[in-house]
């Protein structure tokens, strides 16, 4: 039976993404974690901030995602101790084959937005194929968020 309040809880974003990235292409993967490490994001220990995924010999992993460990687990198997281990994502084959596809032929990146629990309790990630943004679109995309938060506070 799965928890409402773990739904709620499990809050895992990467917030710099919307800002450097225009995404293209949403896709839903599994990840295939250890077991202290189901736990710890459960607990919201753990980052996605410079986090990115690489297409490696038809599979696709995650990279510098950050997962702390732990209090009560053992630090004896020194080899899952690694905290930015690279984490394999759980896709069809025609997914995987379409991602790397499109990274190959528009230099595409694949950036994880974000991390939740679905219905059946399993850990779940937002991927996008995304394009980087130029400086100029980030320059403008702060213009637009100035212009609305004046605007806004004068009205009220």
């Amino acid at each position: 039976m799965l928890n409402v309040k773990m739904l709620k809880r499990l809050k895992l974003k990467n917030k710099k993404a919307f800002y450097n990235f225009v995404f293209l292409e949403k896709y839903i993967a599994g990840l295939k974690l250890l077991g202290h490490e189901v736990k710890s994001i459960k607990n919201n220990n753990a980052n996605l901030n410079n986090s990115f995924c690489k297409v490696l010999k038809k599979e696709i992993f995650l990279f510098n995602f950050h997962i702390k460990q732990l209090s009560t687990f053992n630090i004896k198997n020194k080899n899952s101790t690694d905290r930015k281990r690279k984490i394999l994502l759980l896709l069809k084959k025609k997914e995987i084959r379409k991602i790397s596809e499109a990274v190959k032929k528009f230099s595409l990146n694949i950036i994880p937005e974000k991390i939740f629990l679905n219905k059946k309790g399993l850990i779940k990630l937002v991927i996008h194929l995304a394009k980087s943004k130029n400086k100029y679109e980030k320059r403008e995309l702060i213009k637009k968020k100035e212009v609305f938060y004046y605007s806004f506070s004068l009205a009220v």
